[in-house]
């Protein structure tokens, strides 16, 4: 009796931790969203830009719906990376089938952009970002959004690849300033270094970054 008791109670005490990370996940996504769609609210629309990390294309579709861009550029390399520092990544070793299931996903984005991408509007880039953006001439984008690569280096890298790109006057922006999943600080490091190039505004985990006016 005793042993079903305790076997009973320790079962009840992890169904409500459960679901209080739960609720607590779900509080957080929707702050998330509501820091994402001010951050978008400030980012001039009908506007040539880019998203770096499209991943499902989830925020990409937000950016449509709310910015009405001109053209907008996806890019992501969609590339499964098997290295140690991205063990805890999502495509890295967080992904269920590697490969095959970043294939998955850009045939996936493809088809959910397809209208967009027949009009015009998106175009996708299967690129890792500091090597898509050589192909960007400089001061013809209004705004970029970084989300992808979150190690220092990679939030870095795409700061320095992508800030000659945007026009005077616009900005670089990106997602999860001030969080520490599993690439530590980076993006708050890479931030607040590079911060010193523009005007930035923190919008809870959103950045953005001003590019100076001539």
């Amino acid at each position: 009796m005793f042993l079903t008791t305790t076997i009973g109670r320790r079962a009840g005490i992890a169904f409500y931790r459960r679901r209080r990370h739960r609720a607590l996940l779900l509080r957080l996504a929707a702050q998330r969203r509501i820091e994402r769609l001010k951050l978008l609210a400030r980012l001039p629309s009908g506007a040539v830009c880019l998203e770096i990390g499209t991943w499902r294309g989830d925020f990409a579709r937000w950016i449509l719906a709310t910015r009405r861009p001109k053209l907008l550029y996806l890019v992501d390399p969609w590339e499964h990376r098997s290295e140690n520092a991205y063990e805890r990544a999502r495509f890295g070793g967080r992904a269920n089938d590697g490969q095959a299931e970043m294939d998955d996903m850009h045939r996936a984005v493809l088809h959910r952009f397809r209208k967009n991408i027949e009009r015009g509007q998106v175009q996708v880039r299967r690129s890792r970002s500091a090597e898509a953006a050589s192909s960007f001439a400089e001061e013809t984008l209004d705004w970029v959004y970084i989300d992808g690569d979150h190690t220092y280096e990679g939030v870095m890298a795409d700061l320095e690849a992508y800030y000659p790109a945007v026009k005077p006057g616009g900005y670089l922006a990106g997602d999860d300033y001030g969080h520490a999943g599993w690439w530590g600080d980076g993006v708050t490091r890479a931030v607040d270094e590079f911060a010193a190039r523009g005007e930035l505004t923190i919008i809870g985990s959103q950045f953005l970054l001003r590019k100076p006016s001539p």
